[in-house]
């Protein structure tokens, strides 16, 4: 496994739901420059919000939301715990954006182009 690779993990592992809220949410720097744009969005995040649990939300849902969604796959959750993902998922979405949004600011890019294969679809 790379370092990016770990690092990745550390912040934000996308096994499940469980793993991505058990990951890492106040790691904000590493002390240089990130060149892997999921990493650095995560590090922002971390550092930008200082409610852990809204940094939670946000990569729960960029990692099981925003990508081949399908609700069959939350079938098995308890509603009350299905009701309290839905109801960061406005909250969510907004943080992850403006995250994203500054990294491509700072970055000078138009259009956040991803270096990774596949990262998206880990599923098991």
């Amino acid at each position: 496994m790379r370092a990016y690779d770990r690092i990745r993990l550390l912040l934000c592992d996308t096994k499940n739901i469980i793993a991505t809220y058990n990951s890492n949410h106040t790691l904000g720097v590493l002390g240089y420059e990130m060149r892997d744009s999921k990493i650095s969005s995560y590090l922002k995040l971390n550092k930008k919000y200082s409610d852990k649990r809204l940094v939670a939300a946000a990569k729960i849902i960029n990692v099981h939301f925003a990508h081949n969604f399908h609700l069959g796959n939350f079938d098995m959750m308890k509603s009350q715990v299905l009701a309290l993902l839905v109801s960061y998922t406005n909250l969510g979405f907004r943080a992850w954006e403006e995250a994203v949004d500054e990294e491509s600011k700072e970055n000078g890019d138009e259009d956040e182009g991803d270096e990774d294969e596949g990262d998206e679809d880990e599923g098991d």
